[in-house]
């Protein structure tokens, strides 16, 4: 039987979970205790690669988007419009910026088919340098109404054709917004502008772009916001509270998380 003379010990520092602390191996004198301890340390070593490659990015942001929707004359149409700035990098510059127009035809009292285009400016880091990306998209939206219409809920199916710079291949995202609007005024009437709002909505790549875009098919992130809204009048209405956005890293990059507060104006007409 082969026999280990001198103990060896291994000896692995672990950053990335947390604490730090030492995980000492004793490598005994027969085979079977330095194969059981050669298991424990590829297992150990597995963990903290994972611990690595989940590693998460945080950024502080504010959105303001303005969102404007108006029917054309007495018909079933309908036009959009948004504009929508990111201040990003710890709310210290015009990190995106977003214009969004769309026409839309209303085929129930409840649901309106959209279609549109995207043209959205995109920061490269500290640089300074924007890439543009121009997106065609298609939607379904659907609006009703529950507990004697004092909540008011809705879903946002949309389909985007992405075109991303320096990238000749067509990415194609889906996603679904659900959005639930709780109003106060049945409990005081000074409380009668006032609401509560939340909302969730779910993006997934249909296809894996490779070409310099990195993005593989699949979830490709999350928003989830719950805030308050003040209508000033029907047409007119501000809401504003917290976003948490969740995008998973990619081909080893971290996990981003960006904390954000935004501010709606919706305007209706």
């Amino acid at each position: 039987m082969y026999v280990l003379n001198i103990p060896t010990y291994i000896m692995f520092k672990v950053k990335n979970i947390g604490y730090n602390k030492l995980f000492q191996i004793n490598l005994t004198k027969n085979r079977k205790y330095y194969m059981s301890n050669k298991i424990l340390a590829i297992l150990l070593l597995a963990v903290i690669s994972v611990a690595q490659a989940n590693k998460t990015n945080e950024d502080t942001q504010i959105w303001v988007p303005v969102n404007i929707n108006a029917k054309i004359g007495d018909t079933n149409w309908r036009t959009f419009l948004e504009l929508q700035p990111r201040i990003t990098n710890d709310v210290s510059q015009l990190g995106v910026a977003i214009v969004r127009p769309g026409i839309g035809y209303a085929i129930t009292p409840n649901a309106t088919i959209w279609v549109g285009y995207a043209l959205q400016a995109t920061e490269y880091g500290d640089t300074g340098n924007y890439g543009l990306e121009n997106r065609a998209w298609q939607g379904l939206y659907w609006k009703d109404t529950l507990a004697k219409k004092q909540f008011i809920w809705e879903m946002r199916n949309r389909m985007e054709e992405r075109f991303l710079p320096a990238n000749s291949e067509v990415s194609y995202r889906w996603r679904t917004r659900f959005r639930g609007e709780y109003l106060l005024q049945e409990y005081q009437p000074w409380l009668k502008p006032w609401s509560i709002i939340t909302s969730n909505e779910v993006f997934v790549n249909f296809n894996s772009n490779t070409n310099n875009a990195q993005l593989p098919a699949g979830f490709n992130q999350n928003r989830a916001y719950v805030g308050i809204g003040y209508r000033f009048a029907p047409e007119f209405q501000i809401e504003t509270g917290y976003l948490n956005q969740y995008v998973p890293g990619y081909i080893g990059k971290a996990d981003q998380v960006n904390n954000v507060w935004m501010t709606n104006f919706n305007v209706n007409f």
